[in-house]
């Protein structure tokens, strides 16, 4: 008669699914699945928040412990900034490569960013996030 494994050994805990579950989430939340189509979201904000505020940060700032660079410290301009977020200007980079994004859609996202850039420029230095805890682009 074949041995019958315990019951026990197929059991998982449910801090080990809750856990699994997580780092499902973790790892799927910066993918580079480039769908576009969201009449909802028509504001470079809600743009922002909904392609780059999982990786960026919502002020743009970056995630040291996921390693994101913050965005807010680059010194690309506008067209610069489109041309990256929709065109492989630099293979090494981990950011994906959004490129059925629509134009109009980039430069919305891009006048957002812009303007995190400059209200971050404004905060008082006690105000700023360290740049020990930044990583730059």
């Amino acid at each position: 008669m074949p041995k019958v494994l315990p019951d026990v050994m197929f059991k998982i805990s449910r801090s080990t699914r809750l856990c699994a579950g997580l780092l499902v989430i973790m790892l799927t939340a910066c993918t580079s699945f480039d769908e576009h189509d969201h009449p909802d979201l028509k504001s470079g904000e809600d743009l922002f928040n909904h392609h780059c505020e999982t990786c960026h940060g919502v002020d743009g700032s970056g995630k040291l412990v996921s390693g994101t660079p913050a965005n807010i410290l680059t010194e690309r301009g506008r067209d610069a900034i489109v041309n990256y977020i929709t065109s492989n200007v630099n293979p090494q980079r981990e950011m994906p490569v959004f490129s059925a994004m629509p134009y109009a859609e980039a430069i919305a996202i891009t006048s957002h960013f812009l303007v995190l850039q400059r209200d971050y420029d404004a905060l008082p230095l006690n105000k700023k996030k360290p740049l020990e805890l930044m990583i730059e682009p």
